[in-house]
């Protein structure tokens, strides 16, 4: 086994109910981190103090507010280690998450980032044990750039990474408030291979006040963030479109749309979920639960209640096999 050693990198944001279990997970691990780097982005609550009986510990870092991918890369800049980890402060770890993640690296040494599967709980206890199971999932390695691309594969709690990587691709996008991660490992993806453990090591915590309950009906200048993210890699890798296809890319930029009109459609707004339905389908014109949809939303409200009974028999098994652990999670 390398002597390398790992950061754990933790940020935080008025989280004053889970922190310190976040801490816990990771001080646990059967092979513990060189430090625990917790980043405080200036919470409000009671934070500072769930952590005072952890602070010999962990390093404190405390930040006036700027956002998650700020504090990131704060934890990035303060880390001394050759890895990095990212542990979000309301989820957990799994004990042998790092250990079998560093041994994947020392076997992989052409790898830049290693991610695994993961499971879900809430205050009643295990949702999901594996949410590669639930949304009939593949866990892909190598250069998984393509498949990355077309749907968000793993969370940020999952990854391991080599810190080396970023003297190429750079740190966290600050201006995406949503979706930093997302298009982070689409850069890495990009220029190196990942690989997977194919567990479930890390837990995702649901719960009333998770900061990404409605990421979902987020949207970023705009257009709905998975949308803003992908525009963003299309512009910095144009070369990408001709390499997946015109036809694969303008499907993909559709789903957003349509999940969020989706949402929108359940929540009885139905001129909004028109205007997104248009958008989903001028990508993807050809897709006819999207005309349906279309259609039901200039229904009377009666004849709305039997379109959506009819809808969601016909979209739960294609939502969950086109919809990756970031949305899946969140909305």
């Amino acid at each position: 086994m390398s002597q390398a050693t790992i950061s754990a990198v933790i940020p935080v944001y008025n989280s004053q109910p889970y922190i310190a279990a976040a801490v816990r997970s990771v001080l646990a691990q059967t092979r513990p981190p060189a430090e625990v780097i917790v980043v405080d982005d200036g919470s409000t609550d009671g934070t500072a103090s769930a952590l005072e009986a952890l602070r010999n510990s962990i390093r404190y870092v405390y930040q006036q507010n700027r956002g998650e991918p700020a504090a990131r890369n704060r934890g990035i800049e303060e880390a001394k280690s050759e890895y990095i980890a990212f542990l979000d402060a309301d989820d957990l770890w799994c004990p042998n998450k790092l250990e079998l993640q560093l041994d994947y690296l020392d076997r992989h040494s052409n790898c830049a980032l290693v991610y695994t599967d993961m499971s879900t709980f809430d205050e009643h206890g295990v949702i999901d044990d594996s949410v590669k199971q639930r949304f009939r999932m593949t866990l892909p390695s190598g250069r998984i750039f393509p498949a990355l691309f077309m749907r968000a594969l793993f969370g940020s709690g999952s990854v391991v990474f080599r810190k080396d990587c970023l003297d190429k691709v750079g740190y966290f996008d600050e201006e995406l408030l949503v979706g930093s991660d997302y298009e982070m490992w689409l850069r890495i993806a990009r220029r190196f291979e990942l690989g997977v453990v194919d567990q479930p090591l890390l837990m995702y915590r649901h719960h009333a006040s998770m900061s990404t309950r409605g990421l979902g009906l987020t949207m970023c200048n705009g257009v709905p963030w998975e949308v803003a993210v992908l525009n963003k890699i299309l512009r910095l890798y144009p070369q990408a479109i001709d390499e997946l296809g015109r036809p694969a890319v303008n499907r993909r930029m559709s789903k957003p749309y349509a999940g969020l009109a989706s949402t929108q459609f359940r929540l009885r707004d139905y001129r909004n979920a028109r205007s997104l339905l248009g958008k989903a389908i001028s990508y993807w014109p050809t897709n006819y639960r999207y005309r349906a949809l279309y259609a039901a939303t200039f229904l009377h409200p009666a004849q709305i209640a039997v379109a959506r009974r009819l809808y969601r028999k016909l979209s739960p098994s294609r939502t969950a096999r086109e919809t990756g652990p970031s949305q899946a999670t969140s909305t």
